[in-house]
């Protein structure tokens, strides 16, 4: 009887830890990560600041190499799709860092005492 209890207790709480990597709880657990990185969030962390500066980064670096390569093909091929893909990347990158500081200031601002 009591082996019977334990069972049920293992299993649910095996359910439990699997409901993360099943599609509905992953579309869930997911979107608020996809609104920071969208939106930003005043009270973020420094590290969740720092990633998301480095995946700003990653865009910009993709940016500038797509914007350079026509340079290197001396302009053979029609670079009018390359300049539109660069200028994608360049404004993903610019909203990333713009949600990475956000509120940054207001935090700095706020930690000046008072007499």
């Amino acid at each position: 009887m009591n082996d019977e209890h334990s069972f049920e207790q293992i299993r649910e709480d095996v359910e439990v830890r699997q409901r993360a990597t099943v599609s509905p709880d992953t579309l869930r657990n997911g979107s608020s990560v996809y609104e920071f990185l969208w939106k930003g969030d005043a009270k973020a962390k420094p590290v969740q600041r720092a990633g998301l500066i480095v995946f700003a980064l990653f865009f910009l670096l993709m940016a500038i190499y797509i914007a350079l390569s026509p340079f290197g093909k001396d302009f053979e091929d029609v670079y009018s799709l390359d300049f539109f893909m660069a200028l994608l990347a360049l404004l993903l990158s610019m909203r990333l860092l713009r949600n990475a500081f956000l509120g940054l200031s207001k935090r700095c601002g706020n930690n000046e005492t008072t007499e």
